[in-house]
C-alpha cells in the first residue's frame, strides 16, 4: 500500500472514545459526544468492537438519562396539582376567579414543560440512531430516562394518595386545625378546612395526569429518533450514490 493511500485512509479514520472512568459523562451534552463519535463511526459501514461500550458504561450513560429525568419528575409532581387546580377553575393562576382558556393553557404549559422539554432534548440524537454501537448507546440512555419516569409514576402515587387518605383526612385535619383555635378565629379555621377539603379530588386527578405527562416524555423521543434516523439512513444512501 503506499503512503498516499496509507495517508488517505488514516484521515478518514474516526476513533470513537469509549466511556470510561477517564471520560465518565456529567452531563447529556457529554453523552451526545460519545454517541456522535460511534455514529461517525459506523455511518460508512464500519464495524466497532461490541466491548468498546462496557457494562460500566452502559450504566454511566442510562445514569445520566435518569438524574435528568428524575429532575424533570420533581418538578412534575409538584406543579401537577397546580395545573389540574387551575383547570378545574379551583386555584387562580393570577389572583382572579374568572378563568380563561389563557390561564389554562398557561398552566399546562408550565406543568407539562419540563417534561416534554426534556423529551424532545433527548429527541435530538435521533439522527444518530444508526449503527450498532449508536442504537445500544442511544437504548441504555432511554433505559436510564424510562426507569426515573417509572418511579416517578409510583413516587406521585404514592405521595398523592397519601395527602389524599392521610394527610387530608376530614377528621384528623379538623382537629389539627382546632389546635390554633386560641390564636385564630373559628370563621378562619372553617374557611381553611373548606379549601382543604375541596383541594382533596384535585391529588387523584394529578395522579392520572402525571401518568398523561410520563407517557408523552417516553413517546415522544421515540417517536422523533424513529423519525431522525429514518431521515439519516436517506441522507446516507444518498451520499453512497453521489461517491
Amino acid at each position: 500500500m503506499s503512503s498516499r493511500d496509507q495517508g488517505d485512509r488514516s484521515g478518514n479514520d474516526i476513533t470513537p472514545v469509549g466511556v470510561s472512568a477517564s471520560t465518565r459523562p456529567k452531563s447529556f451534552i457529554d453523552v451526545v459526544s460519545i454517541i456522535e463519535g460511534y455514529f461517525l463511526a459506523e455511518k460508512d459501514g464500519n464495524s466497532l468492537p461490541s466491548n468498546l461500550l462496557t457494562l460500566k458504561g452502559k450504566i454511566i450513560i442510562s445514569e445520566v438519562g435518569f438524574k435528568g429525568a428524575a429532575v424533570s419528575g420533581i418538578i412534575s409532581i409538584l406543579l401537577t396539582p397546580f395545573c389540574v387546580g387551575v383547570l378545574q377553575k379551583y386555584i387562580p393562576i393570577f389572583g382572579s376567579y374568572e378563568f380563561t382558556l389563557f390561564d389554562e393553557a398557561f398552566a399546562m404549559a408550565l406543568t407539562i414543560s419540563f417534561a416534554l422539554g426534556y423529551g424532545l432534548i433527548i429527541a435530538t440524537i435521533g439522527k444518530y440512531y444508526i449503527g450498532n454501537l449508536s442504537k445500544r448507546a442511544i437504548n441504555w440512555l432511554m433505559l436510564g430516562l424510562s426507569a426515573a419516569c417509572a418511579l416517578k409514576i409510583v413516587i406521585a402515587f404514592v405521595l398523592y394518595n397519601m395527602l389524599y387518605v392521610l394527610v387530608l383526612d376530614p377528621h384528623r385535619t379538623a382537629r389539627f386545625l382546632l389546635k390554633f383555635r386560641p390564636h385564630v378565629s373559628y370563621g378562619t379555621l372553617d374557611r381553611i378546612y373548606t379549601i382543604l377539603m375541596e383541594f382533596k379530588p384535585i391529588l387523584l386527578t394529578s395522579a392520572n395526569f402525571v401518568i398523561l405527562t410520563t407517557l408523552l416524555m417516553i413517546c415522544v423521543p421515540w417517536i422523533f429518533i424513529y423519525f431522525s434516523s429514518r431521515r439519516t439512513k436517506k441522507l446516507i444512501k444518498r451520499e453512497e450514490l453521489w461517491k
